[in-house]
């Protein structure tokens, strides 16, 4: 008798194992889906946040440079159209890594020579041509001066 009940209970538990397969595979192909929507919506929410971040950031430099400005309370109170055509400011400087890289290969500079003209590390020259950080709002002034320089006197500075 033991082995006929332990027949039943296997066979029995073998019938139940293959009806429960079909459901458990497609609730596991669900479950996997699933996962894989919320890493790529983790993914997004974190790409959204730092945009938010630098966003912020940028208000907060632009608010902190309209203060600093000394013709910004007059620029906020007039209308646009009431500029004085040499009163209205030019664009704005845009960083770009490959004319920073163009410019110190038109001086014959090594990277080195280029970061002491600046007035910083060789390491920030190498970064800033290869892309990977742009120079902060101070530095940005000098590489602006810099890149209106001539030879002349890029040497000469230098040499100083």
């Amino acid at each position: 008798m033991t082995a006929f009940s332990e027949s039943f209970r296997l066979e029995v538990a073998r019938i139940a194992r293959k009806e429960n397969k079909g459901e458990l595979t497609s609730l596991r192909k669900t479950a996997t889906g699933q996962r894989g929507e919320i890493a790529a919506l983790k993914r997004d929410v974190k790409e959204l946040v730092g945009q938010v971040r630098s966003l912020t950031r940028a208000l907060q430099k632009a608010l902190v440079a309209t203060e600093r400005s000394p013709g910004s309370k007059q620029q906020a109170q007039s209308p646009a159209g009431d500029q004085e055509p040499g009163k209205r400011k030019g664009r704005a400087f845009v960083f770009s890594h490959e004319v920073l890289m163009a410019k110190r290969q038109a001086f014959h500079m090594t990277q080195k020579e280029m970061a002491q003209l600046l007035g910083v590390s060789p390491l920030s020259i190498y970064k800033w041509e290869s892309g990977q950080v742009t120079p902060r709002q101070a530095q940005l002034v000098r590489v602006r001066e810099v890149l209106k320089m001539g030879v002349r006197e890029a040497r000469k500075q230098i040499a100083e």
